[in-house]
């Protein structure tokens, strides 16, 4: 593995954790906290920095099932992230989060993780 693959693969090793971190206290809570914030919005910056550093340190194209795979996912953490942004914005920190938003949450991460896994698998299984 080259170099700015590994360090993409480190970042988004990172990013999972940050994801984990807030949608977990997210989904326990049920608020949004300053630290489900936090913990997305640095989520969502370092699967971006490290979805570029895999882009430009694969030798494949960037194109692929896996890659849809992955841009689908962090699409559905933005835009996750996003949503629990404008329920901040708009309720504050005392208000419990709604159904739809909180099974979103829940489907977006799992998705993540699918992702996540798969591109884990294609470096052990390669």
């Amino acid at each position: 593995m080259n170099t700015i693959l590994a360090i993409g693969t480190k970042i988004v090793i990172v990013a999972l954790i940050s994801y984990a971190i807030g949608i977990f206290i997210e989904q326990r809570k049920r608020l949004v906290t300053n630290g489900v914030l936090i913990t997305l919005t640095v989520g969502i910056i370092l699967d971006v920095i490290a979805t570029v550093f895999m882009i430009i340190g694969s030798p494949s194209s960037p194109f692929t099932l896996h890659g849809f795979l992955g841009y689908s996912a962090l699409a559905a953490m933005l835009i996750d992230t996003s949503l629990i942004w404008r329920f901040r914005i708009t309720n504050g920190t005392t208000e419990k989060v709604g159904k739809s938003l909180h099974l979103y949450s829940r489907y977006a991460f799992s998705w993540w993780v699918i992702a996540f896994i798969t591109g884990a698998l294609l470096v052990v299984f390669k």
